[in-house]
This record gives structure tokens, sequence and C-alpha cells, in this order.
């Protein structure tokens, strides 16, 4: 931990036990909301895990749109999904209940429109730090909690001032992932129908799955470490009003095809995915100690995207893992195994000096493969579509969103604190704020 780290850390103790307590704090169980709930799972209601992630949000922009169509749609999809209307709940023995009302009547509560009121010649960043702070930002699981004006899901659509527009989608984590997130948002394509999903969890104590998948990824001293540092420079960032460290970078995607094609194809990894390729330059240009991918646990549990919810886990990388591409792959081959390891790569977690001093945690997910094309009324087509990222709880030096800007634009977002590195790569190319809002 360098020196400035260290007087961050310091001056934000105060500010951290104060939030600490308030999400800590006894709940008094409310009045049932609606006629229907579920329990949602231990780890989602948990205050200091899924309780504390911000909402998954993205912007897509359009040249121009049926605000009246998307407003409709956006109601066929609550109609089809009333929990999307319902209230997180304290209930009995900790647990937290999503109470809904199965024949809501405020189906256009999930819809808003807004005006931005910054100039056409604004830059991306500048665009995109508004659309940050203006399109839900208290949609928080721990601030929703026993809130009953929260709200859990919204779309919004927002006139930008060079003529285009975009429609906003925001989903508060404790009730759905991003699988779900996207299952959602592919609701609103006019070629898509509205449907049901199902809110009712697979289990409450996701713990035994977890551990089953993802052996790897245990509680160390080190990850303890860095992710209470991290949570310790959040609350300082947060009290100071200090933006996140965002980069933004276009995949090199013929760079990719290339690392693709010199690999050497084994049993353990007879390929090599996109993934795995960005995957391990990400490491390796945030020089990570120990790195985090998310995955997606449906195909291993026997679900679907019609399964609400956080079925999400994390494989982990040490430095030697993660330095090649097949080592990733090999660790992710069989997608209905756990995380395999092979003898060559399997040196030790970082220990607790590694956590004070210098080490850093960094985590990756992809989202990739839930991408879709939106196409809106009268077959308008997106410009562009990116995550909007977020000042949430997020314990890590380093966090990085891998998506399609485009279906042939991937490109990558990495949040960061100031004193993890950020090493160029050939892989990817950086991009500048100068860039127009609808590029």
């Amino acid at each position: 931990m360098d020196s400035a780290e260290t007087l961050q850390v310091l001056g934000a103790i105060a500010a951290v036990a104060v939030a600490l307590r308030y999400s800590l704090r006894r709940r008094v169980p409310a009045a049932r909301f609606g006629d229907a709930y579920v329990t949602i799972m231990e780890h989602e209601a948990n205050s200091l895990h899924v309780m504390a992630l911000p909402p998954t949000r993205t912007i897509t922009i359009f040249p121009h749109l049926d605000v009246p169509a998307l407003a409709a749609r956006t109601a066929a999809i609550v109609a089809a999904n009333p929990w999307l209307l319902g209230r997180m709940v304290s209930a009995a023995d900790k647990t937290v209940e999503l109470q809904y009302a199965t024949s809501p009547t405020n189906v256009e509560a999930a819809f808003a429109e807004m005006t931005c009121p910054l100039p056409a010649d604004a830059s991306t960043d500048d665009v995109m730090d508004w659309l940050t702070k203006s399109i839900a930002p208290t949609m928080i699981g721990r601030l929703c909690l026993d809130d009953p004006s929260a709200r859990l899901f919204q779309v919004v659509a927002v006139h930008l001032a060079n003529g285009s527009t975009g429609v906003a989608v925001a989903l508060c984590h404790s009730i759905g992932d991003g699988d779900t997130f996207y299952t959602l948002y592919k609701m609103l394509d006019a070629h898509e129908k509205a449907q049901s999903l199902t809110p009712t969890r697979a289990f409450y104590n996701g713990t035994p799955a977890f551990r089953h998948w993802a052996p790897y990824t245990t509680r160390s001293a080190f990850m303890g470490l860095r992710v209470l540092i991290n949570a310790l420079l959040y609350g300082y960032r947060k009290a100071l009003g200090m933006p996140p460290h965002v980069a933004r970078y276009r995949v090199n995607l013929e760079a990719v095809a290339a690392a693709k094609a010199a690999h050497t194809p084994t049993p353990s990894a007879p390929f090599l995915s996109t993934n795995d390729i960005l995957t391990s330059a990400f490491f390796a240009m945030t020089q990570t100690s120990l790195g985090l991918m998310s995955l997606n646990l449906r195909d291993r549990l026997g679900l679907s995207s019609t399964d609400a919810g956080n079925y999400i886990i994390a494989f982990t990388y040490t430095a030697s893992e993660y330095a090649s591409p097949a080592n990733i792959r090999a660790s992710n081959s069989d997608k209905r195994a756990p995380q395999r390891k092979t003898a060559s790569t399997a040196d030790a977690v970082p220990g607790a000096l590694a956590g004070l001093f210098g080490g850093k945690l960094s985590v990756i997910t992809n989202w990739c493969s839930f991408y879709h094309h939106l196409v809106l009324e009268d077959g308008v087509h997106p410009l562009s579509h990116a995550p909007l990222v977020t000042q949430g709880l997020l314990p890590f030096d380093a966090t990085a969103v891998l998506y399609n800007h485009s279906p042939t634009d991937v490109r990558l977002a990495v949040t960061r604190n100031a004193s993890t590195p950020l090493l160029p790569s050939p892989l990817l190319e950086p991009l500048g704020a100068s860039a127009a809002p609808s590029a």
C-alpha cells in the first residue's frame, strides 16, 4: 500500500464505519406489499455482497425512436414480470423478500423520459458521466431495501442535444444479474415478445454450489485485505465526490484473430476464445496479483436465461496462470465442470503481505455473449451500446466489462484505483474523450 493509498484509507475509516453501521443496522419488517413474494438468495440479501453492488445499466443510442411505442413495450415487459415492480422487504430470520402484486396497476412506473442538458458538442465522457449520475443513481440493493419508493427496474428515453435518443435500461443487481438484465433488455426489440421469467430462486444458500463449481475461489488473507482496503478507498472517494478512474478501449479484433491463429492446439486448450485472450491481457495490463473472471453458472446448474437471479461465480487466476490465454481456456474447457488447473501453474494465492503492500485484485466480466442488436419499432437500428459505469461498492483494484459497442465493435471499460497500473496492450486501442456521443 503506497503512501497516498495509506492516507486515503485512514481518511475513509470514519465515513465507512458510518456506512457499515447503516447497512448492518437491524431492519424492522415492513407491512406486506402485494399478493405474492419470492425469497431472494442469501448472497443477494447480503449487505456486503450483492446488496452493495451498483445496478446493471446500459445506454443504447438511436438516431430517433418512437417514445410511446417504447413506453408500451416497457409496460408489456413488467406486466409479464410483475416482480420487476415489487419491493425488497426485510423478512423473518434475516431473509429478504421480493414482494409484488401479480396484477400491478402501475406498469407505467417502469418508464421515464428525460432530456440531457449538455450541448451537442459535449464529449462522450461528459455525456456518459451525466447519464451515470442521472439514470437510477440510487438503485443499489441496500438503499432499495424497505424503501416503498424504490425502483428496481427502469427504462428511460433520453433526448440528446445532437438529435439522437438514448434508451437507458437499469436493473437492481439484487434481483438479477447480467443474464437476467439482457434477457429483459432483449424484450424491448420490436421483433421479440415480452415473456415471463421465473423469479423463484433455485436455492437459498448458494455457498455449497459456489464452492463446488469454483473450488479455488476461497476467502484468503490477501483477498480479505484487498476487499477491505478497496472498500475504504471507495468510502473516501464517495465522501469527497471523486469520480472513478474510467478508461475505455476498442478491441483490436485483427490482433485477437492473429493470437487465435498462432495458438497451437492442445488437449486442454484446443482453441482460444476472444474472452481467453482479453482476460489474460486485462490481468497483465493491471499487473494483478489475483484475477477473478466472472462466469454464468446457469449451464452448470441446469438453469436457463428464464431463471431470474444472481447465478454468477468467479474463477481465480494467479500471475503464472493468467500469463497464457491457454491456461484460461483449459480452466473452463468443460462448461459442466468446476474450474480446472494444470500442475505447471498451480502457484500459491498471494498472502497477507501482498494484500497490504502492492498486491492487486482485479475482476473481469464479459457481456458479449449477452449482447443483442436491439431493433425498435419502424426498424430503427442502434448507433451504439455501452454500460454505464458506476461508483458502487466494487472492492477491487480494477474492474473490467467486455461488451459489444455494436455487432462489429467490441470494447472494454476499465474502472480502477489511481494506484493501479494500466499498461498498454497491442490488443486494445485507448479511446479518448473527444469522440462524438453517438459514435
